[in-house]
């Protein structure tokens, strides 16, 4: 089987999304709230978005972007032969990621940079790969860049939390401890300046410490904003909360302000688990709702 990879342009970005696999049949689980018949409400949300039977379409994958001299990946995905114990879909995967890595172009010894919006398991997987029994960092040269206060939290209080606790002491030894191990992480303030056009910023809500990543690409500027939607149909419906976020009237209130103030602008946004095409601009407002205008930038 091969993964499948998208490549896209945006200003002097190059993008590439390697898709590890879809999590179509999480989605209601994930999104209580997005029923079919709720769905059928939104207008505007048309396939791939969503099946013929307004059923969300969603994938795990990760976004490798090339600018000003750096190789980032944003979100890490899953993973291969992970623990995901009560996440059976997920669990001890065996899937050619690496070779993907390696046919769309890239050499995973060049990453630069590492970047997890935050640190639940399908968003960190690959931070490290299995070899002869041990974890080893997938990305070697890179600085693997965490909210410090997402850190922080996941490894102290976030343990005790019932429905991922469990999982996320588990994912922390597989694939964030190895990486601390080999010197390579960077604790980052939510708000903060990595250099050559890009930033974080805040966006708590899912999680703790829930970080966007901003990329200034020169005529175009785009961000990646991790599991602030898991679905374009929580821009339309910013009250409509994971099942797993940390603070549900924050993931909200996180999503009514960052929509607010990018609904009118030309910045592109897209959303980790958004397939693909997956960025697009927004319009509209809270009261009337937002819109999610998609636009294709796959390179033809």
């Amino acid at each position: 089987m091969e993964l499948k990879i998208i490549k896209s342009k945006i200003g002097n970005a190059k993008i590439t999304q390697i898709v590890e696999c879809d999590i179509n049949e999480s989605m209601p689980i994930i999104l209580p709230s997005a029923t079919p018949d709720e769905m059928k409400k939104i207008e505007w949300l048309k396939p791939p978005y969503r099946t013929e039977d307004y059923l969300m379409n969603a994938d795990s994958q990760a976004f490798f972007v090339e600018l000003n001299g750096r190789l980032f990946v944003v979100d890490t995905c899953v993973g291969n032969e992970k623990n995901i114990t009560g996440f059976d879909g997920f669990n001890n995967l065996n899937l050619p990621f690496l070779e993907a890595i390696a046919k769309a172009g890239f050499d995973r010894h060049k990453v630069t940079d590492v970047i997890c919006t935050h640190l639940h398991f399908d968003h960190v997987g690959w931070n490290t790969y299995k070899e002869e029994g041990e974890w080893k960092p997938t990305f070697p040269n890179a600085k693997y860049h965490f909210a410090k206060e997402e850190y922080d939290y996941w490894r102290n209080e976030g343990k005790s939390v019932e429905l991922l606790g469990p999982i996320e002491a588990i994912s922390f030894n597989e694939s964030i401890d190895p990486v601390v191990a080999a010197g390579l992480v960077n604790l980052i303030d939510m708000d903060s300046d990595l250099g050559d056009g890009i930033s974080v910023k805040p966006s708590p809500g899912h999680s703790k410490g829930h970080i966007n990543i901003h990329f200034n690409a020169g005529n175009e500027t785009f961000i990646i904003a991790g599991d602030m939607c898991h679905h374009p149909c929580q821009i339309a419906r910013t009250d409509w909360a994971a099942i797993i976020d940390y603070d549900a009237k924050e993931s909200s209130a996180t999503r009514r302000e960052i929509l607010g103030q990018l609904s009118g602008t030309d910045t592109l946004v897209t959303c980790t688990h958004f397939t693909s095409p997956s960025f697009g601009k927004i319009s509209g407002n809270e009261s009337k709702g937002f819109v999610f205008n998609a636009i294709d930038k796959t390179d033809k």
